[in-house]
This record gives structure tokens, sequence and C-alpha cells, in this order.
């Protein structure tokens, strides 16, 4: 039976589950003890900070959620919903960031499955819609659960900031961390999405896509642009895409950071400057005209002779019958119906 447990975030080493958190967090995650800046830190020195990063850029091991809800700590068991393997709360006004814990990793960039990255954007999306959580929050940010206030290192504040206002105003306040004990290590994304409606958000417009489905659009975007590109040297596809991306970035209703955004770029320079590259592209393509060939055949002739009739001013539903094919098919060819 699942249960939820508080444990002290000071003794994180003896909780499995927060063990497990560390061993997947990036080699040298960004971290901060306040929003609005942050550092670059080795894995030991970052989980002193009060944020810190959960997944690299390339890899979703964890999905986070920001659920700014009084109730919010137990916002899955009053939806029937599948806990999370950890939950954060703010104690002074009860909102939490909830940690999916992903048993298949998901790439996000590179030579990744475009498939698993918008089948991982559905199950987001649907599950923070489910969980009553902010579809704009990216998750490149989350609470740290193992963040302990007489263990952060002292920041360096801007001239501008009072030392003193800033400590009573909680910026380095400790958060309440809890675990669901019980509930399985991991979820496979699938196992997500059998408590979930995910047909709304396959269907989703490109400009509202929120969280990982703003990072699949993107990339998707980007990267048959990349493709096309005469020079697919590292220099020429990055200077191209830069540019590009801000106007693609800008059409989501809450765009992304620009380290995400810096991040694809990069992943598809360097899979274009591949020297393999437009070998793969030339393979590629035969392999999918000898598809073609094994589904419908080899249809040279019909094709042309249809183009004559057609252009003769014979129906399509005629032509289509005399060849055996459908007006599907003929359309498919390139034939229209005449005005």
């Amino acid at each position: 039976m699942e249960c939820l447990k508080q444990v002290s975030p000071e003794e994180w080493q003896d909780v499995p589950v927060l063990r497990q958190f560390v061993d997947d967090l990036p080699t040298n995650p960004y971290c901060t003890n306040s929003k609005g800046l942050t550092y670059i830190r080795n894995k030991q020195n970052a989980i002193r900070h009060r944020y810190i990063q959960p997944n690299h850029p390339a890899v979703c091991k964890c999905l986070a959620f920001d659920i700014d809800d009084p109730e919010a700590l137990f916002k899955c068991f009053d939806e029937g919903l599948p806990p999370p393997q950890v939950i954060i709360k703010n104690p002074k006004n009860g909102h939490a960031h909830y940690l999916y814990r992903l048993t298949t990793a998901v790439g996000m960039g590179g030579r990744s499955s475009i498939k698993a990255m918008r089948y991982l954007a559905s199950v987001q999306n649907a599950l923070a819609e489910a969980l009553g959580a902010d579809k704009g929050y990216s998750g490149n940010l989350i609470k740290n659960p193992c963040y302990v206030k007489a263990n952060a290192p002292k920041e360096v504040l801007p001239i501008w900031v009072d030392e003193d206002e800033y400590e009573q105003n909680g910026e380095r306040d400790e958060h309440e961390t809890y675990i669901v004990s019980g509930v399985q290590p991991s979820y496979m994304l699938e196992e997500l999405a059998e408590h979930l409606d995910l047909e709304p958000y396959k269907k989703a417009e490109a400009v509202n896509d929120s969280g990982y489905g703003r990072n699949c659009t993107l990339f998707d975007e980007l990267r048959h642009i990349a493709y096309k590109l005469p020079d697919k040297s590292y220099r020429a596809v990055v200077s191209e895409l830069e540019g590009i991306s801000d106007v693609i970035n800008n059409r989501f209703d809450v765009p992304l950071p620009y380290n995400e955004v810096k991040h694809i770029i990069k992943s598809i320079a360097r899979y274009c400057e591949r020297t393999t590259f437009d070998k793969w592209q030339d393979n590629l393509t035969a392999s999918q005209r000898a598809r073609a060939l094994k589904r419908w055949g080899d249809n040279t002739d019909k094709r042309e002779q249809a183009e004559m009739w057609h252009n003769q001013g014979i129906k399509k539903t005629v032509i289509a019958e005399r060849l055996g094919v459908t007006t599907k098919t003929l359309t498919r060819w390139g034939l229209r119906k005449k005005k």
C-alpha cells in the first residue's frame, strides 16, 4: 500500500529514492539558491543549492510538475493518478513540485526518436492537465529535495539586493521533502498514459505546446531546415538556425529558455556535421523507394497513362476504374480535379 512519508533532506544518502535522484542528475547541473541567476556546478556542489536542474538537456529521466495549490501534497491521490516518487513542498503556501522518475530515459535531440519525443510531450501535457499543474513550467529547475539551508554555499548577492531583506523573504528557506513508500521506483510512459487521455495533446497546435512539446516542435522544425542547407558544417548550421529559432520559439505561449534552445541547435549542428550525413540521407531515400516499390509495385507505366488520359479531359473516376487504382492514388500521383 502506498504511504506518504516526510523525510529529512539532511539524511538523503539513507533514503534510496533520494540517492537515486542524485545518481540521475547531470554531471554538472545548473543550480541556484534564488530564482533569476543560475550557476553550473559539479553534482556534489550543486545538491547543496535550493534549486537544481534534474535532467540533462539531451535526456529526460524525470518528469517534473509545479502545482500551485494549497493542497498540492495530496493532489495525485485526490485525482486517482499515479503518485510521484518524490514531492517537494513549500511549507508556507502548500505548493509543491512532483517528480516522476522514468524507467526508460527519452532522448531530446540529435539522433533521438521524434516519435518518442512526441509521446513524452503528450504524456507530460496530459499529466500536467490532470494534476492541475502549471503548463508553462519547463522543469528546467526544481526545488531540490536534498537541500539543507545550513549546508548551502554563501552567494554573492548583487549590490542592489539588501541581504537582510533577502533573508527575511525566505529566499534560502528549506522545503519539505516527501516520498511515497510502496510506489514503484519508476514508470514507463505507457504506465502513466493508462491513467490519462492523450488524444487532445496528440492533435494540439504547435503554438499551444507546453513542456517538452515545445522542445519537440522546435527540434522538428529546425532539423528539416538544417537538412536542406548546402553547407552542413557545424558553424554554418548554428549560424543559420540561431535567427530562425527565435521566430519559432516566440510562437509558443511560454517560450523555451535560451539554454534549451541553444542545446537543440547544437545537437542538430553536430548531427549534420557528421561525414556520413549525406550517405545516410541517400540510404534513407533508397530504402524509402524500395519500401514503396514493395508495397505499391512499379507504377511508372500506369502513371504515364493516367496523366495522358487526364490531359485528354477524362474524369479521374473513369481513369481509376480503367487502371484498377483508387482516386486517392491518382491524387498522390499528382493528378488534380479539372476546373
